[in-house]
């Protein structure tokens, strides 16, 4: 952050605060729960959005694209959201409750566009339907796509790699 900001680089940082850090909550793990303010100790310019309204992160990630297009330095994106299923598969996801779940079910940004779309009249079910059903044909032809290629040649790893051979710190 601090090199960004003293060279005013032409960067966006987000982090995505779904509230857990694997199994514990934020504010378990943090004395500050305002992960915008993050930021704001190296004078970044901050905003805190809501992940669950899909227009709010489209107005704040203009905005702050807005300022790094004009020179101005980086931005920081705090972008709240809730992750509904464990850490990983082994997660039981017993830390919090069902009904904290079926609070942020209920704001599923998917599910409330989708509500927007039908009573604004923008679409159909069956529009939708259909959109979803090309969705998933996409999905399942980029999954049979990547089991059906080949590995990568582990040498590609050495590959488009930067470095500086004069780096002061490395001795041969």
């Amino acid at each position: 952050f601090n090199m960004a900001m003293l060279w005013k680089l032409p960067v966006l940082y987000i982090v995505e605060n779904n509230g857990y850090a694997m199994g514990t909550s934020v504010q378990r793990t943090s004395n500050v729960t305002d992960l915008s303010k993050l930021g704001l100790s190296y004078d970044m310019p901050t905003e805190t959005v809501d992940g669950m309204n899909p227009e709010s992160v489209h107005e704040a990630v203009s905005r702050a694209a807005e300022h790094i297009r004009a020179g101005k330095g980086p931005f920081f994106l705090e972008i709240r959201t809730y992750r509904y299923k464990g850490h990983s598969v082994s997660d039981p996801a017993k830390y919090r409750s069902k009904d904290e779940v079926n609070e942020y079910m209920d704001r599923d940004p998917v599910k409330t566009t989708e509500s927007r779309i039908l009573e604004n009249g923008i679409a159909t079910e069956e529009e939708i339907q259909a959109i979803k059903d090309k969705i998933k044909e996409e999905i399942n032809e980029a999954v049979r796509f990547a089991e059906e290629s080949p590995l990568p040649d582990p040498e590609m790893l050495w590959e488009d790699n930067y470095s500086e051979p004069d780096y002061p710190f490395i001795k041969d």
